[in-house]
């Protein structure tokens, strides 16, 4: 989101409550909130929209929260330390104005000093850290992990509190530990999924290797791994293969590669773009990838429909020559990083969800949770495996509306779930959308993310 510009009277929240505010008796500041039909207004996230109209109607916290689900938008966050603000403020029925005021007297907890409280914040992340913060974010019941529900304690706590604003400034002092810049409960969920699929790639291979069966198969999934190079220089035992595996950093580009051909059923131009800028060799490209990527040579060029996988990747060889040569005479040689960067926009982007940097929108979140689920759905405990109620539940943890039938995404992933062949109706779906020249439901849906910490502060800053 770019950067919104300061009113003439304050900020950009200010501007967007004076306009309702002044909004005549012929108009409704609900619709002209909802539609943002006026410039000030439409410059606001429809969720910042709904906050606003919330303190010119003097609505309850709970006639706020309702709204927000009603249009699509989360609920108020309680481990946000901007939200828990307002939380506190709609409980009791605070002003606007009392509520800035509130709100400057809290600033002095600082973005850096909610950024320390985060996990995951190594470059490099592996397997072990993804289950070290989902333990520090659980408790364990018979070696399964449950969330702590630490948003709602933070809820229970700012409800007992009252209208004593002493007492609300210690609260917020005293549970600095548990602030986040982020929808901690969302990135948890996130994680736990995530670490379900690593965990069924894992056990997969660990299976073969102790059977001595079709490891040559499950070596496929350890593509996710940046591990292979290091288990191929000796014959490892289950256990310390399991050790070089649980150590070894994310691939995110993989994992991201395999959430869109999961969806879309082939390689995507991003990815396909990246391989043709990257000056490396194909050689060092697994077997399926390598089968798959003749795939989608083929699909590309109708000329070369008829030739094999070897031939598709020959050509493809001598394309990337041909794309060297001509990029090296578009860019100096210290831009090339840069050219390659252009194509990782997904890779990136799960970078930013695990370091706590970026909040998923509903329709990605729901959709990761989908591929994650699906793809180890053997190895899930089966209250926790993936479907419409569980999905639900989660989304109500998290703030967001549940699936409803009236949201076209929504019952997409409802279809998909109750389908006797998911698979075939996932293909069924994005053909139809192809031909009638709409993007599929899940068509980049990272590019829909954003901060909310970010966006908020552009907002009252």
């Amino acid at each position: 989101m770019a950067a919104k510009k300061r009113t003439q009277d304050g900020s950009l929240l200010d501007g967007l409550i004076g306009e309702l505010m002044s909004t005549g008796e012929a108009e409704s500041p609900v619709d002209i909130c909802l539609s943002g039909s006026r410039k000030q207004i439409a410059a606001v996230p429809l969720r910042y929209r709904l906050i606003a109209l919330g303190f010119v109607q003097k609505l309850s916290l709970e006639e706020v929260n309702k709204k927000l689900l009603d249009n699509g938008c989360e609920e108020l966050y309680a481990r946000s330390l901007w939200e828990a603000t307002l939380i506190y403020a709609f409980k009791n029925s605070f002003s606007y104005t009392a509520w800035k005021t509130l709100l400057a007297e809290c600033s002095g907890v600082k973005t850096e000093i909610l950024k320390e409280n985060q996990t995951l914040s190594s470059s490099a992340l592996c397997m072990r850290d993804i289950a070290a913060y989902i333990d520090d974010n659980s408790v364990r019941d018979h070696d399964v992990a449950k969330t702590q529900h630490r948003t709602q304690m933070l809820a229970a706590k700012l409800s007992e509190i009252g209208k004593d604003q002493q007492a609300f400034r210690l609260f917020i002092l005293s549970n600095v530990s548990s602030f986040s810049t982020v929808r901690e409960k969302t990135r948890y969920y996130f994680c736990k999924y995530l670490y379900y699929y690593l965990s069924a790639r894992m056990v997969v291979y660990l299976t073969a290797l102790e059977k001595n069966s079709g490891v040559k198969e499950a070596w496929e999934g350890l593509s996710v791994f940046r591990v292979r190079t290091a288990l191929d220089r000796k014959r490892h035992t289950p256990d310390e293969a399991r050790e070089k595996i649980l150590e070894s950093p994310l691939s995110f580009g993989e994992i991201y590669d395999a959430f869109e051909n999961f969806f879309f059923g082939y390689i995507t131009q991003d990815w396909l773009q990246v391989l043709l800028e990257y000056y490396g060799k194909l050689s060092g490209l697994t077997k399926a990838q390598k089968k798959q990527l003749a795939a989608e040579v083929r699909r590309r060029n109708k000329n070369l429909a008829r030739i094999s996988d070897d031939e598709a990747i020959e050509w493809l060889e001598a394309e990337m020559e041909r794309k060297e040569r001509e990029t090296d005479r578009l860019y100096a040689l210290d831009n090339k990083k840069a050219v390659y960067q252009r194509g990782r926009a997904g890779e990136n982007f799960l970078r930013k969800i695990l370091h706590g940097d970026l909040d998923p929108d509903r329709i990605t979140f729901l959709s990761f949770l989908v591929f994650f689920g699906k793809e180890a759905q053997k190895y899930i405990p089966s209250d926790y495996r993936v479907t419409k109620d569980r999905l639900n539940g989660i989304l109500a943890e998290c703030g967001f509306p549940v699936l409803s039938q009236d949201r076209s995404g929504d019952l997409f992933f409802m279809d998909f779930l109750e389908a006797d062949d998911p698979m075939m109706f996932l293909m069924e779906e994005a053909e139809t959308m192809a031909f009638s020249e709409e993007n599929f439901h899940l068509y980049k849906t990272y590019l829909y993310s954003a901060s909310n910490e970010k966006n908020w502060e552009e907002i009252t800053e």
